[in-house]
This record gives C-alpha cells, sequence and structure tokens, in this order.
C-alpha cells in the first residue's frame, strides 16, 4: 500500500514538472515572440500635410503661431536654427526645418511673412512651406502618439531619473525585485492599503505587452514568470528602451501619447534627446499618473513630483547639489499657445483614412505597418467643425426643454469637402469621440427629407430623363392631392405646417421646399429616373422605389449625401471623396496615392447649373434664407432638409469652393421637434463663416448652353417693364420662355 502511495506521489510530481516545462516553453515562446514583434514593428503614422507658405493663402498669424507651437518650434528673440521663430504685430519670421516628403525633399529656409485680414500677403522665400503634422500613430487597436527612440537618444539623466523613481534596483534584479516586494508590503500593511506597488521596470512592461489590465494573483504570477524570462533573455538596455518607448504618458487631445519620444515633444517641444535634468525629472515624474501630475493639468502637483523624483536623483547620486538647485528652481514648461478643443475630434477623421485604405488601397490591417499616409484635413477647419458642432448642439439644448430631458444627448454630424479637388477637409461624427466612438458622419444612416429634392429637380430639367420641357419658370400646382393606388393605401404629400400655396413656379417651389408641387414634379418626371440620377451622382445606399422617396423617404449617410451635392456643386462633373493624399512604406517609397484624381463629367452641367442657380434663391430668400440675417454674405447655394416627422435636420450648402453637410438628430431616433433651417442651418452658418475666413468671394461658373432671360416672378413668361417682380432666370437654351407676360399694366 505503501509502495503505491509512493508511486502515485511520484507519478503525480513528475506529471507536475512536465507540465511546469511545457508552460515555461510555452510561455517563453509567447513572450520572446511577441516582445521580437513589438520591438521591431513600427507605428503607421497618419499625418496633416505639409503646408505651403505663399501669399494669398487663408492663414491668420494666430493660426500659424499654434501650428509652429504644435510642430514644437521655438519663439526665440533672433533667429539662430531651424525651428525657430520670431513674431511681431502681422508678422512672423520663421526658419523652417527641411523635410522629406514623396514629392521631393523640401529645404530648410528663413521666411518673412507679413499677414492681413486673416490670410499671409506676402513671403519673402519661394517655396517656403512647414512639414507635416503628425494626427496619431497605430501600432495596436488604439489611435496612440509614438516616436519611437533608440536608448542611445535618450539622455542619461532621463534613463537615471525613470530607473530611481520606478525601479530603483532595475540594474540588478533578475526582472522580479524580492526585496522591492518584500518592501511594498511593508509600507502597504503599515499604511493600511496599497500605498506602493511593487512591480518593476520589466513587470510594467510585460503588463503593457501582453496582458490585460485585470488585478489577480494568476494574473501577477504570469506577469513576475514572464518578466523574469525577458529578463534572462534580453539585455538591461534592450528592456529599459522598450519600456520608454511604451510608457503612457498623457494624452494629446483623445489619442494616447507613448514613449518618452512622443511626450519631449508635447511637453516640451523638442526631441528626447535635447532634455535638461528639471525636464527629465518631470516627465519620470509623470509616469505614475500623468492626469494628475501633467504640468499643463495640475502644475503644482507636476512641481511637488518633479521635486521628489530629483529628491531621489540627488540620493541617489544621479546628480549633485548644484544640478538639484538648479533644476528645482527651473520653470515649468508653459501651456502650449492655444489649445484647440476640437482638435480632439481627430479619430473621427481618422476613421474615415483607415475606411480608405482598406477600401481603396486594399490595406485592411495597418497597425505596425511603418506605414506614413498624408492626408487633406485642415486642422483650422476640423477645429472649427468640432467646437461649432458642440456650440451649436448646445444652444439647441439650452434653448429646449424636451431635448434636455431626451434619453439621449443631442448629436450631430458634418463634412466638409473642397468642392475642387474632392478632398475631405473636415469630419466630425459626433459630439465626443472619448464617449462615443460611433461615426455618425460615416455610418449613421438617416432619413434626408427634402434634400431629396434638387435631385428630383435636377431629373426634371434633363429632357431625356423626364421627357418633358421643365424649366425654372414652368408652373406647377401646390395645392394638397391624394395619389390613388391599387395594391397599397392611397397617399397624400402634406406641405411643412400645412400650408399651400396654389400654382408656381418651379423655382420657388425648390426655393420654399414645397413638399406638394415636388411630389407633382418627381411623379411627372418618373421615380426610377429620380433613383437613377440619385445613384448617378454618388448616392449607393438602396432606395425603396417608392413615392414617398420624392420626400427624403430613404436612408443615408451624411458622407453620401456629402458626396452627391459635391457633384451638383460641381455642376455635374463628379470625383471621389477622398482623406489621402500619399501612402508611403516604412522605407519611404510611394505605395498609393498622388496619381492625379480624373474628374467624370457624370450630368449634363447645364442642367446641374439651372438647378445651382435656384438653389441659390435657398439662401437669398427661400427656407435657409435666415443665413443672410446671420451675417453670411458670401455667394452660396444650398437645400434644408427635415423629415416629416422632424426626427431629422440637415442642411448642405456649398460656395464654388467649399461644401458642407451638417446633420442633427438623435440617436435613438426620437423626434427633434426641430427643422433644418431651425437646428442644422446656424451650425452651417457659423461654421462656413469661419473656415470661409481669408478666402475671396467666388461666382459659379456658366457653362456653355445657357442663357438669361428676364421673367415674371410669379407667371414665368417674359417680363415686361410693367411687370413689379422681375428676375433674371438661367435656362436651358432653347426651353426659355417666349410667351410675354400681359398680368400687368401701367
Amino acid at each position: 500500500m505503501r509502495r503505491k502511495i509512493f508511486k502515485v506521489i511520484g507519478i503525480t510530481f513528475v506529471v507536475f514538472l512536465v507540465a511546469v516545462a511545457a508552460l515555461a516553453l510555452y510561455v517563453y515562446k509567447q513572450s520572446i515572440g511577441k516582445f521580437e514583434v513589438r520591438r521591431l514593428s513600427l507605428p503607421t503614422r497618419v499625418y496633416a500635410d505639409y503646408t505651403p507658405l505663399q501669399p494669398g493663402a487663408p492663414l491668420a498669424a494666430d493660426d500659424l503661431l499654434e501650428k509652429l507651437d504644435r510642430l514644437g518650434y521655438r519663439s526665440v528673440p533672433a533667429l539662430a536654427q531651424p525651428g525657430d521663430y520670431v513674431s511681431g504685430r502681422n508678422q512672423i519670421d520663421l526658419f523652417t526645418r527641411a523635410f522629406t516628403h514623396p514629392t521631393g525633399q523640401v529645404p530648410s529656409q528663413q521666411v518673412h511673412l507679413s499677414f492681413r485680414n486673416s490670410a499671409i500677403e506676402s513671403v519673402s522665400a519661394q517655396n517656403a512651406a512647414l512639414e507635416p503634422e503628425l494626427l496619431t500613430s497605430i501600432l495596436g487597436e488604439q489611435l496612440e502618439n509614438r516616436r519611437p527612440v533608440k536608448l542611445d537618444q535618450v539622455p542619461q539623466s532621463l534613463q537615471d531619473a525613470v530607473v530611481v523613481t520606478e525601479d530603483a534596483r532595475f540594474w540588478h534584479h533578475p526582472g522580479v525585485d524580492p526585496i522591492g516586494i518584500l518592501r511594498a508590503l511593508g509600507r502597504n500593511v503599515k499604511a493600511g492599503g496599497v500605498a506602493e506597488g511593487g512591480s518593476t521596470l520589466t513587470q510594467q512592461l510585460v503588463k503593457n505587452y501582453y496582458l490585460t489590465p485585470e488585478r489577480s494573483l494568476k494574473r501577477k504570477v504570469t506577469e513576475a514568470f514572464m518578466a523574469v524570462i525577458l529578463d534572462a533573455k534580453y539585455s538591461k538596455r534592450d528592456i529599459l528602451e522598450a519600456y520608454l518607448n511604451d510608457i503612457y504618458l498623457g494624452r494629446n487631445r483623445s489619442i494616447s501619447i507613448l514613449g518618452v519620444g512622443e511626450a519631449a515633444r508635447f511637453y516640451f517641444g523638442k526631441p528626447v534627446s535635447e532634455l535638461t535634468v528639471p525636464e527629465s525629472a518631470l516627465l519620470a515624474g509623470i509616469i505614475k499618473s500623468p492626469n494628475n501630475y501633467s504640468p499643463f493639468v495640475r502644475p503644482d502637483l507636476a512641481l511637488q513630483r518633479r521635486g521628489t523624483v530629483l529628491g531621489l536623483m540627488l540620493r541617489s547620486k544621479k546628480i549633485d547639489d548644484a544640478a538639484y538647485q538648479q533644476a528645482m528652481s527651473a520653470p515649468l514648461p508653459r501651456k502650449p499657445f492655444r489649445q484647440r478643443t476640437g482638435l480632439s475630434s481627430i479619430p473621427y477623421y481618422v476613421d474615415r483614412v483607415l475606411q480608405e485604405l482598406a477600401r481603396d488601397y486594399g490595406y485592411k490591417d495597418v497597425k505596425g505597418r511603418g506605414l506614413q499616409i498624408y492626408t487633406a484635413i485642415d486642422l483650422n477647419a476640423q477645429d472649427a467643425a468640432a467646437r461649432t458642432l458642440e456650440n451649436g448642439l448646445g444652444a439647441l439644448e439650452r434653448g429646449n426643454r424636451r431635448l434636455r430631458r431626451a434619453a439621449s444627448p443631442l448629436q450631430g454630424a458634418i463634412v466638409s469637402v473642397d468642392v475642387q479637388t474632392g478632398e475631405i477637409r473636415a469630419l466630425i461624427g459626433g459630439r465626443n469621440y472619448d464617449i462615443n466612438q460611433f461615426d455618425r458622419a460615416l455610418n449613421a444612416k438617416r432619413q434626408i427629407g427634402s434634400l431629396v429634392k434638387p435631385f428630383v429637380y435636377l431629373t426634371a430639367f434633363e429632357p431625356s430623363l423626364s421627357g418633358k420641357n421643365i424649366t425654372p419658370a414652368t408652373l406647377v400646382s401646390d395645392q394638397r392631392f391624394v395619389l390613388k393606388r391599387r395594391f397599397s393605401e392611397d397617399w397624400s404629400p402634406r406641405n411643412y405646417e400645412d400650408t399651400y400655396h396654389g400654382t408656381v413656379t418651379v423655382r420657388e417651389a425648390l426655393e420654399q421646399s414645397m413638399n406638394s408641387a415636388s411630389v407633382r414634379i418627381g411623379l411627372a418626371t418618373g421615380i426610377p429616373n429620380v433613383v437613377r440620377t440619385m445613384k448617378t451622382l454618388g448616392i449607393t445606399s438602396d432606395i425603396d422605389d417608392n413615392p414617398a422617396m420624392l420626400l427624403g423617404a430613404a436612408d443615408i449617410s451624411p458622407i453620401e449625401m456629402a458626396d452627391a451635392y459635391t457633384t451638383i456643386a460641381r455642376i455635374g462633373s463628379r470625383v471621389p471623396l477622398r482623406t489621402i493624399r500619399f501612402v508611403t512604406d516604412d522605407r519611404g517609397r510611394v505605395v498609393a496615392g498622388g496619381e492625379e484624381v480624373k474628374a467624370v463629367q457624370v450630368y449634363p452641367a447645364r442642367d446641374a447649373f439651372v438647378l445651382v442657380n435656384i438653389m441659390k434663391g435657398v439662401l437669398d430668400r427661400g427656407t435657409a434664407g435666415v443665413v443672410r440675417s446671420l451675417g453670411y454674405r458670401s455667394v452660396a447655394a444650398g437645400k434644408t432638409g427635415t423629415t416629416n416627422d422632424k426626427r431629422d435636420a440637415w442642411f448642405v450648402g456649398f460656395t464654388p469652393g467649399l461644401l458642407t453637410v451638417v446633420w442633427v438628430g438623435l440617436d435613438d431616433n426620437q423626434a427633434l421637434g426641430l427643422s433644418g433651417a431651425q437646428a442644422a442651418l446656424p451650425i452651417w452658418t457659423q461654421f462656413m463663416s469661419r473656415a470661409l475666413a481669408g478666402h475671396a468671394n467666388q461666382t459659379f461658373d456658366v457653362p456653355p448652353g445657357i442663357v438669361f432671360v428676364d421673367i415674371d416672378k410669379d407667371t414665368g413668361k417674359l417680363a415686361t417693364p410693367a411687370c413689379p417682380k422681375v428676375f433674371r432666370e438661367a435656362f436651358l437654351a432653347g426651353t426659355e420662355p417666349t410667351e410675354i407676360c400681359h398680368e400687368h399694366y401701367f
């Protein structure tokens, strides 16, 4: 019996040893493999493309100063080296940095700039430019800003500050520090709680690389096991370098700052190699709690924490007393020139960048591939869009008790497009990306309401589709009617607030967004033809072939509406909407983008111009007329959109240079109780006023085949000197009215 017991114990012990060995081998392979992959992976970086500095560019002095601050330029008394600038009244002297771009090398040079009316007035040098600005890096699942550095680039003061603060016995223990664990245990018992952790730098690195944030004995044992393996396999310098490149050091807007390379740029505006002793101590102190010890958030706590680190460095003899005293008296880094809260919306724009990479270029997973992606984002426009949306939605909530009591907060989206190029300049998918990452600009399919009407009238103006000679002067009934249907219920379109207008011109019907008149035009034109027009202009969503779609009963995203309306703004010429200009690989070779984007005339220019000419009237005297009372003076065309139950409020408006879509609604699809003119239009007006500051006013080019004729506004007939309301209208040549108005006499 005793022999059997010993035999069982022996077998159990052998099995245990084999299991431990197998586990050790598995953990070894996993930890070593992942460490190598992560250590050698290069983050994919997303940039705002370089900024040309040229006369007439719409860039105010303050905006340039903030950009210089974000790029890490230094304000100095006199220019001495690249990265310096001197600012004065309406002028800036600048020593630009050289940089490599997919289009070639851009040299460093000294430049004098003068400013006037929110634009650059003069530049002393040709081809001057500022380097691309990093938006984010992608190495894991989260967006992050990261600049990997070699340990030789990290000053000794920073290495020492991190080690004495986070793991004083780093150079001596085998990955796990028993002495440190016992010391932490004693202090925690004495404090009656968790006052100090016992994790080494290697354990922290393991936790960041491989493990979840859960707190359990199993995880701590695994963490310690992996730490010992890494310490045995790699040198201390390798481990410290990996740690310094991976440690979390705060947030820039809504994007994590990882590693000392990026943190040095963010907090001090300089490369990590240039950090001083007090700067090194401050950065090392931030590691413990970046949100609490940030000099930009809590300078008082940051100063105390820096003093603690400097004291540890002094006691460890990493600095002498003179260096300690000098560092203790050094000022904290100043807060950036102006922190734009709107730039926390950048991840919404990056969502579109990643969408294009997968759809157009086949890059479905960009994590750790070392790609460099140069985008068309306008950071000033992105900031203005985010802040305007938040301010506008906040004002609507404050002025509406029902919205304040809604189950979910009021939401919105903005897409702004350069009409000439199709480049997306700004994209906002919601109020706060940190709270809710759902990108409504790309993914929210909402009913478009009256935004469908320009498609209806554009179809009507093309005789080959409508089979009719419909012009802006054509008369149409706006009386209520009932559409009899054999296989479903009868249907009757209703006007806004049940107000009907009798017989009106097509221009008046569209300017005032009359439902009854528009449905009559749509039915006469043919619903399938209207759907065909929408698809031709850029709509990709499914659209039901039923009369209700003539009033916008179609679920379409803001980005699709921007696509289709941009084709209208381009007078029937289509270019694909895009955010990406260039993509280069980890060796700087262009692998995507850079090709010339060719426009395709997908709809007759003369029809599109007639439509745009009417849509200008929407802002001048139609449903969007409030923009003029709000101070917007530029030439623009547009259309309000309101669904019948007021669940969605839209406005799309454009100049020859810039188009912007605004949507406002609730995520739970409850009714807003507000029209497009009430909810979306004020936001559009504020944004466009900011985005177009410094831009010259433009008019829409008139294509061949258009004639202008003076008509009587009420009858649509040729005007006489006796007509009281004369309007100069655009027509397709040969469709202009020939009958003279006889309704008025002297």
